[in-house]
């Protein structure tokens, strides 16, 4: 059972990306310990289907997740 375990979670949509990090209670239950947001606009210059991402995207979603990372370690 993950009771009393830390976990987090990313998530990595078109415009941003979301941290959340819960400590699991008893009976399916959790208490949210932190929650980031950071916008980082993988779709920025696009219009309709994302066949490519820039570099700058890139870059700006791995930076973001490196830092996220970094969060959700502290806990």
């Amino acid at each position: 059972m993950l009771t009393n375990t830390n976990l987090a979670a990313i998530d990595i949509g078109t415009n941003s990306v979301h941290l959340i990090v819960v400590k699991v209670l008893e009976h399916g239950n959790f208490e949210i310990i932190d929650r980031e947001k950071e916008v980082i606009r993988l779709g920025e210059g696009f219009s309709g289907d994302i066949k490519r991402l820039s570099n700058d995207a890139i870059e700006r979603a791995v930076k973001a997740i490196g830092r996220f990372k970094q969060i959700a370690d502290l806990h």
